[in-house]
């Protein structure tokens, strides 16, 4: 797999900063904080894999993964908890958004084939 060495720089800054925001936390906050940011870091996950399919830079999917990520997620969460036990809606959302990511990419590969 080749990487581009901005692409590498990009990497291992997010993970510095991951760090440095996971320790923060957990001062702040105890094992709370860590289970917020590993919160953040899941919720995001899934729209990052679904952003590979599109032509964006490394940055711009660090940033939009979050930040659809923070808002779509919890909403699909919420509307779903409705219905059923919150706990089950945040692993079906989860799995939906991963099944959905992995076609996307599958459909992105045969595009490109």
């Amino acid at each position: 797999m080749n990487i581009k060495n901005e692409t590498k720089g990009l990497i291992t800054f997010m993970l510095i900063l991951l760090l440095v925001v996971t320790t923060f936390s957990y001062v702040l906050f105890g094992t709370t904080g860590i289970r917020l940011v590993a919160g953040i870091v899941f919720m995001s996950l899934p729209i990052y894999i679904l952003l590979n399919s599109f032509e964006v830079t490394e940055g711009e999917k660090f940033v939009f993964s979050i930040l659809l990520g923070l808002t779509i997620f919890p909403s699909l969460v919420y509307i779903l908890g409705l219905v059923i036990s919150f706990r089950i809606a945040i692993a079906v959302t989860f799995i939906v958004f991963i099944i959905i990511a992995i076609i996307s990419s599958k459909y992105k590969s045969k595009k490109h084939a």
